[in-house]
């Protein structure tokens, strides 16, 4: 019996040389799904890179468009708010406050030099020198106011011939409310 031992030993060397072959084959795997991966990502970004790139222009063009009407909103505005100092001024005139009339008369100034005109819609230049002429128009303490109410009005006069006649607020319709 001591003749037919049998030794069971396995040898070491293709346990480890499995499992190092495992490890490679699964790092290969890995490598191959992270390329096709990477591969699909990339066709992906550059068909939606395009539409990105047009979206984008379309937004820059609203932008523009937006930021012109905001323009035009606060011109307007600021206009009004000069017809109205102007209007206030001559009613100030009439019931004899002369400070809060001159008060007014500077506000209508100031409210004019706000405007800034880059799209050309109006005249500035005229504006300019209606802000250049209310600033520079004094109400005194008189007996006949006739004279001074008539250079307030005036002013309002020539501040209503350069006020554009369509308004800059572009109310939506139902229409396009709905589609929004």
């Amino acid at each position: 019996m001591s003749d037919t031992v049998e030794t069971n030993k396995t040898p070491t060397f293709p346990k480890i040389k499995l499992i190092l072959i495992g490890v490679s084959a699964t790092i290969v795997t890995g490598a191959a799904i992270y390329g096709i991966g990477w591969w699909q990502g990339r066709s992906h970004v550059s068909v939606n890179n395009e539409e990105i790139t047009e979206e984008i222009k379309s937004v820059r063009q609203e932008l523009q468009q937006t930021q012109n009407q905001l323009e035009a909103v606060r011109n307007y505005g600021y206009l009004m708010q000069a017809r109205a100092a102007l209007y206030h001024s001559a009613v100030d005139l009439d019931q004899r406050n002369f400070g809060t009339a001159n008060t007014r008369l500077q506000e209508a100034s100031t409210a004019l030099g706000e405007v800034k005109d880059n799209s050309g819609t109006l005249d500035i230049n005229k504006i300019s020198s209606l802000q250049k002429n209310i600033s520079q128009t004094n109400i005194n303490v008189a007996v006949n106011l006739q004279k001074q109410r008539r250079q307030i009005l005036k002013h309002v006069n020539q501040l209503n011939s350069l006020i554009p006649e369509e308004t800059p607020i572009n109310n939506p319709t139902s229409e396009e409310k709905t589609e929004k």
